[in-house]
């Protein structure tokens, strides 16, 4: 079981859009948080790809970064943050960029001075980080990957020339292929990201990386619904339970079990949205053989009922 991939279809990238923009020195922007959302997401991911050039990026106080061709910045979380060709500019609103248009209508955007130039491919995907908070929660707020070929992963400069051509291309099926790119360098940012974490490092990432825990999640996510016990478990990933629920705790600040009923709690919150069936067969398919017992869980879990968590969407 591909495990961050499952966490992913949980959460539901949504919304995505890609597009181009190519800034002149002297420019800076400021992001607004206020871009629309599209539903069901309640938070947007944001990254930025230098095609060309260099840029500058922070966001509040932090000290700003340099970004040169083939990085990219990734933004988990629907924060504000700037871009510009030098880290002391006062930045414009994004509206002075964009104008009024919705981001699904951008295309090509040219703006900023008559001095060097940048190009930047500008990725915004939806997402909601309740139906798995891990994977988000295991993210900084900002940080830095390169997608471009430096010797120590496969070079993406294909992925993103094809890419930046779509964005300019009126073709039939451009539209979609846009979306689909833009969710792709998203998850490739993603993993390129898991991969330079340190050793010491904590959080769901790291213990997807960890050779023991990410057997013991692949498990759990690939058979949800077994009737699993600590013994069942350690065995499978060929691990003692002391070992295991030692390892597993420190890394995802959780117990094995534990960690599996927020997971069944949250595919019932999906089928409970996404389905008619009713609480019985949802129950069970997440390995629940009471369904009064299944409430109760999930009330813990998501601190409603799974009644109203229904009603509610």
């Amino acid at each position: 079981m591909d495990v961050i991939s499952d966490a992913l279809r949980q959460v539901r990238l949504s919304g995505a859009v890609l597009f181009r923009i190519e800034v002149g020195a002297p420019w800076a922007v400021l992001t607004s948080t206020t871009l629309a959302l599209p539903p069901p997401a309640t938070h947007m991911a944001t990254f930025h790809v230098v095609l060309d050039g260099e840029c500058w990026v922070g966001h509040q106080d932090e000290p700003k970064r340099r970004l040169t061709a083939g990085e990219a910045v990734i933004l988990p979380r629907t924060v504000q943050h700037f871009l510009g060709d030098a880290a002391g500019r006062t930045p414009a609103d994004t509206t002075e960029l964009i104008g009024k248009r919705p981001l699904s209508k951008l295309h090509d955007v040219k703006w900023g001075g008559d001095g060097p130039r940048t190009r930047l491919l500008c990725g915004f995907l939806g997402y909601e980080p309740a139906m798995f908070s891990p994977l988000f929660d295991a993210l900084p707020t900002l940080f830095v990957v390169r997608l471009a070929g430096d010797g120590a992963t496969p070079a993406l400069d294909p992925l993103l020339a094809y890419a930046e051509d779509q964005i300019i291309s009126r073709r039939p099926g451009s539209v979609e292929l846009r979306v689909r790119m833009a969710e792709l360098l998203f998850i490739e940012a993603l993993r390129r990201h898991m991969a330079l974490l340190r050793a010491d490092e904590f959080g769901w990432l790291a213990g997807v990386r960890d050779p023991l825990v990410g057997r013991a999640l692949s498990l759990l996510h690939t058979s949800p619904g077994q009737a699993w016990t600590m013994s069942a478990l350690a065995q499978s990933a060929a691990s003692s339970r002391s070992v295991l629920t030692e390892r597993f705790q420190t890394l995802l600040g959780e117990p094995p079990m534990q960690y599996l009923t927020n997971w069944r709690m949250r595919l019932a919150a999906r089928r409970l949205r996404d389905s008619r069936d009713n609480i019985a067969q949802i129950a069970a398919g997440v390995g629940y053989g009471s369904s009064v017992a299944f409430q109760r869980a999930f009330k813990r879990c998501m601190h409603t009922t799974p009644a109203a968590w229904r009603r509610s969407i």
